[in-house]
């Protein structure tokens, strides 16, 4: 019965249904979904339906990005995809940690929360989103996998006032941070690296990850965008610096060299 269900793919300012059970869909054809654009200058938002969403993901090295909200995560999301809860208060600052250089793979329920992401994506900056036409029922009526998963609460992740954290790295060891959010899915995939990193260098280099949603004044000191972001500190200076996935061995070529 779901691949009967299509979303109404003219993008409009004006006016957008949220995603819920009550959603109301309207009949459209895939020549229609593919072909919306709305463009300013280079930015752009376009729908697309389920094959091609799962083609820009497979061909991509973009964002995935799913702005349902924590249960609706939990029954089912797309693998790889990093989460955002469009209803957070916060959404807008949020998304700012995201790097505005890659694309943005957006989806929702249905369509209609992700519609209303996209232009608050657009507007700060995000210039190729492509949004899923029927959100992950769309995705799911296609017959495509989606991944259930119990989220675990993050020991390690700290959060850090700029006072404390200009502590922990004035220090003559080196000090390599992980500036990092939980829903940020490279952030997960990062973590257990950077824990390993943290147990074999124990006596010799201090390892942290930060979370810089709950350590703004952080963030903004040194002005994180783009998470993961990885910076390596020795007597309160910056010595080295990466935005987004890196192997292990590079991470530990870093410290090794300030040893």
């Amino acid at each position: 019965m779901l691949n009967n269900f299509k979303i109404l793919s003219i993008v409009t300012i004006s006016l957008f249904t949220a995603c819920s059970n009550n959603e109301t869909n309207t009949n459209t054809t895939t020549a229609e979904t593919e072909q919306t654009t709305v463009s300013t200058e280079d930015a752009f938002i376009k729908n697309v339906d389920a094959p091609k969403f799962k083609e820009l993901i497979a061909n991509g090295s973009g964002i995935i990005l799913d702005v349902r909200t924590p249960e609706e995560v939990a029954a089912g999301h797309i693998e790889n995809a990093s989460t955002v809860n469009f209803y957070d208060e916060d959404f807008a600052q949020k998304i700012q940690l995201m790097d505005k250089s890659k694309e943005i793979y957006l989806y929702c329920k249905s369509g209609g929360r992700s519609a209303q992401a996209a232009e608050i994506l657009k507007q700060n900056g995000f210039n190729k989103v492509y949004n899923l036409d029927g959100g992950i029922m769309a995705w799911e009526g296609n017959g495509y996998e989606t991944i259930a998963e119990e989220q675990q609460a993050d020991s390690k992740i700290q959060q850090m006032s700029l006072d404390d954290f200009k502590k922990l790295i004035d220090t003559k060891q080196p000090v390599l941070v992980d500036f990092h959010t939980v829903w940020c899915a490279p952030c997960r995939k990062m973590a257990p690296i950077i824990d390993e990193l943290e147990t074999a260098y124990k006596d010799k280099a201090t390892v942290v990850r930060v979370d810089v949603d709950k350590s703004k004044e952080v963030g903004k000191a040194y002005e994180i965008s783009g998470v993961p972001v990885f910076m390596l500190f020795k007597n309160g200076e910056v010595i080295w610096k990466h935005n987004g996935l890196i192997a292990k061995e590079e991470l530990e070529k870093q410290l090794k060299t300030q040893l």
